[in-house]
C-alpha cells in the first residue's frame, strides 16, 4: 500500500467512524430522552397513585357517611310524597309561592339492538318535580333554594331557569328539584381495597 492510500484509508475511516459514531449518539440521546420523560411520567404515576391511596381512607369516610344518611323510600310514589311536602314547607317557611308541580318521569330502560333492556344504573334512586313559580322576590327565592339543599336531606336543584320580570325584583323560575334516595334501604356497598 502506498502512502496515497494509506492517507484516503485514514481520512475514509475517520470519516466512516464520524458517520457511524454521530449516528449512535444521536439514536443514544433520544434513548436517554426517552427513557427520562418515561420515567417522569412514571414518578407522576407513582405520586398520583399514593396520593389516592393515601386519600383511600377519605374517601371510605365519605361512603359510610353516604350509606348511613340516605334517605330509604319503599317507592318512587313516597319519595314524590315526602319531596313535595318538604318543598312546600319550605316555600310556605320563606312565602315563597309554587305556581305549578309537575313529576318528571325517570328515563325509560334503552332497548338494544337484539331486543334486550340495558339499565341506566346509577348509585342512587331519584324522584324529581318540575315547579314554576312567577312574581317571585329574589330574596326569598335564594332563601328557599339554600335551605332546601340541606346536604342530610339529599336534596338537590338539578335545573334552574330564572327570567326577571322586570317589575319589583321578580322573578319567573322554573326549577327542577331532585330526592335522591334508595329503594327499600338495600344499597350497594363499596368494598375497602386491601
Amino acid at each position: 500500500m502506498n502512502k496515497r492510500e494509506k492517507i484516503l484509508l485514514v481520512a475514509f475511516s475517520i470519516m466512516f467512524g464520524v458517520i457511524v459514531g454521530g449516528g449512535l449518539l444521536t439514536w443514544s440521546l433520544k434513548s436517554y430522552t426517552s427513557i427520562s420523560e418515561e420515567n417522569s411520567k412514571l414518578r407522576k404515576r407513582v405520586a398520583d397513585m399514593t396520593r389516592n391511596i393515601a386519600q383511600g381512607a377519605e374517601w371510605q369516610g365519605r361512603s359510610d357517611w353516604a350509606d348511613n344518611n340516605v334517605p330509604s323510600f319503599g317507592s318512587v310514589e313516597e319519595a314524590r310524597g315526602k319531596l313535595l311536602e318538604v318543598v312546600q314547607a319550605c316555600a310556605q317557611k320563606e312565602s315563597v309561592t309554587i305556581t305549578s308541580k309537575e313529576f318528571i318521569e325517570q328515563a325509560k330502560p334503552i332497548t338494544a339492538l337484539d331486543g334486550s333492556t340495558i339499565e341506566q344504573a346509577g348509585y342512587f334512586d331519584k324522584a324529581s318535580v318540575k315547579l314554576t313559580l312567577n312574581g317571585v322576590k329574589e330574596e326569598p327565592l335564594c332563601k328557599w333554594m339554600f335551605a332546601l339543599q340541606e346536604p342530610r336531606s339529599f336534596l338537590g336543584i338539578t335545573r334552574f331557569q330564572m327570567e326577571p320580570t322586570g317589575k319589583d325584583r321578580t322573578v319567573n323560575c322554573e326549577i327542577e328539584v331532585t330526592q335522591f334516595y334508595r329503594a327499600g334501604g338495600a344499597g350497594t356497598k363499596l368494598s375497602k381495597a386491601q
